[in-house]
């Protein structure tokens, strides 16, 4: 197997156990995925209980698209556009300072960033705000997003290029 084949072959197991990973625990609760997405102050109140159920699904059904080989450049583009979508979510949140858990990997996700972040303002910016706090801790959630994206769209690229090798 050639360097790129196995940069592939990583990026989409990456990739693709994540959004597995992630699905699967919003799956189990739907209800805290409602929350959630309504957290965002983005979503019309009437679609928040339909994304709430379809989001998850999605993640997890383009997770393992990618994974098994099913359509995997276009599981990899939509799992690209997905993050788009949650990056700019999230910053346009950060820009308000509205204080909410993205939702990404469920409750566990948040106790972990908000003790993280806790810890650091603890040692080393004692006199922090709220607001500043939020954004740092959200902030931290859209850099962890964009690494998503760059695996997602690396996969994407390597995948067309061997497509295009195969055609000549």
């Amino acid at each position: 197997m050639s360097g790129r084949r196995l940069l592939e072959w990583a990026l989409r197991w990456f990739i693709g156990l994540i959004f597995i990973y992630a699905g699967a625990i919003k799956v189990l609760v739907p209800c805290e995925m409602a929350m959630d997405i309504y957290q965002y102050q983005l979503a019309p109140h009437a679609l928040i209980n339909i994304a709430a159920i379809i989001l998850p699904s999605v993640e997890i059904i383009l997770g393992v698209c990618l994974i098994v080989g099913i359509a995997p450049r276009g599981a990899a583009l939509g799992l690209s556009l997905l993050l788009v979508f949650f990056i700019i979510a999230l910053t346009i949140n950060i820009i308000r300072g509205v204080d909410f858990d993205c939702g990404c990997f469920g409750p566990v996700e948040y106790d972990i960033c908000h003790r993280l972040m806790e810890n650091y303002q603890t040692n080393h910016r004692p006199d922090m705000d709220r607001i500043t706090f939020v954004r740092l801790r959200t902030a931290c959630d859209v850099i962890r997003d964009f690494i998503f994206l760059g695996a997602s769209w690396g996969a994407l690229v390597l995948m067309n290029r061997r497509m295009k090798r195969k055609r000549r």
